[in-house]
């Protein structure tokens, strides 16, 4: 009887521990990247991104609790210089989503990402694109399809640039995305649980002076390069840092890590200040500040 018992007891316990194992191999598998976002496999492949050359962890401390691998019930702070509202030119005022018709606009979709659900592309001239180049500096547009009704969570690489809460099935035209460093950017959407394709921009420095950690350019209303003029570059902890752009309207400046205010002063005219996120040991862009004549 005793060694009936432990047999029926030793079947009842595998038994318990093969289920759970049985049921994570029907239907869609869902696991969580390291920022909490879901991702699903099913017709649509779950896509993740490498961290190397990745700017948005390439900064951080080995100690930083909400970097890669962080729990994902950890709450990032409002002053974690590496979330969303920290990285500069990527807020919720810069970079905008709506509806729009690629074919009326006169834009044809070529690429391997036709055949998923979620397409993510790049504009380049007439053509919507799955990889391509840019210049230092440079704001381009990006093309979305999405198939469903659901949250679009905009990435290059792991780092969240929009949050747009709810969309519908159709195409959206993404603007304010700009190459603010050099290197590679790799931009993909998650729409409702499900990856797009991942879509390459390779940056190079085009005209812009690259020995120093920051970079821009000053240009006026008609996009010309502004020579002589005075930068200001300043932080929040009280850093105030001071140079001249050259014949080009380019300027460079070594900084350190962190989010900057940019801004310029010229006799007689007026500029708009921008702000930037520069990485350590990387090459980053401020967006172009822009002078207009002072009418007053």
């Amino acid at each position: 009887m005793g060694i009936r018992l432990f047999v029926i007891c030793g079947m009842m316990l595998a038994t318990l521990l093969m289920g759970p194992v049985s049921s994570q191999g029907m239907g869609d598998q869902k696991g969580y990247d390291w920022m909490g976002t879901p991702t699903i496999s099913s017709d649509q492949s779950s896509l993740k991104t490498p961290d190397y050359l990745n700017p948005y962890t390439a900064g951080r401390p080995e100690w930083d609790p909400y970097g890669p691998g962080a729990s994902p019930v950890l709450a990032r702070p409002e002053w974690d210089p590496y979330g969303a509202d920290g990285i500069a030119g990527y807020g919720a005022s810069s970079v905008q989503i709506e509806p729009a018709d690629p074919v009326s606009e006169g834009l044809t979709a070529r690429g391997a990402a036709t055949t998923l659900s979620n397409q993510l592309y790049i504009q380049r001239g007439t053509d919507l694109l799955t990889e391509s180049s840019a210049q230092l500096g440079e704001q381009y547009v990006l093309w979305a399809r999405v198939a469903g009704r659901g949250s679009f969570l905009l990435y290059d690489y792991n780092h969240l640039i929009l949050n747009q809460g709810y969309v519908t099935p159709g195409w959206y035209k993404i603007t304010g995305v700009y190459a603010d460093y050099l290197g590679q950017h790799l931009y993909r959407v998650v729409f409702a649980g499900y990856s797009s394709n991942n879509l390459t921009v390779l940056v190079n420095s085009g005209g812009y002076p690259t020995t120093l950690s920051l970079t821009g350019l000053v240009v006026d209303q008609n996009g010309y390069g502004m020579p002589g003029v005075k930068v200001i570059i300043s932080n929040n902890e009280g850093g105030k840092f001071t140079t001249m752009t050259g014949a080009s309207g380019y300027y460079a400046i070594d900084v350190a890590t962190g989010t900057y205010l940019v801004f310029a002063e010229l006799p007689g005219y007026v500029f708009a200040p921008t702000t930037v996120q520069v990485w350590s040991g990387m090459v980053s862009a401020a967006r172009p500040v822009v002078g207009r004549p002072d009418a007053t």
